[in-house]
């Protein structure tokens, strides 16, 4: 399901990234408020995608269905920028659960979390 998110992200197109929230969804980044709605996300996004975080990759553990509403869990890898030297892969895991609009499955909440230590 984040297949399309981390496509997006990587072809850097921002529009298409936040296309796949509801427009009420709740974003979750670590040591950051939560962000709510697809406009906000959209904007809160634009930083880390212009200052070249790429090579995004997700990797599911599981998907569950309830209905409308899905979530999967698995774990992420990307390539985060540097202020000198070459970019530096960060890892983690992540939670995202999808809710059935029409003939859509949209991002209704977004979290994740880096698995390694913030830098200094």
């Amino acid at each position: 399901m984040g297949d399309e998110w981390a496509r997006h992200w990587n072809a850097g197109d921002l529009d298409g990234v936040a296309a796949v929230y509801a427009e009420d969804a709740v974003y979750l980044p670590p040591h950051h408020e939560a962000v709510h709605g697809r406009d906000a996300i959209r904007e809160y996004l634009k930083a880390p995608l212009s200052h070249g975080v790429s090579n995004l990759a997700f990797e599911v553990t599981y998907i569950k269905q309830q209905g409308p509403t899905a979530w999967d869990v698995g774990t992420y890898r990307m390539a985060i920028p540097q202020n000198e030297g070459p970019k530096r892969e960060d890892h983690g895991k992540y939670l995202t659960v999808w809710r059935r609009v029409g003939q859509n499955w949209l991002i209704a909440a977004d979290a994740w979390s880096s698995d390694l230590p913030p830098l200094p």
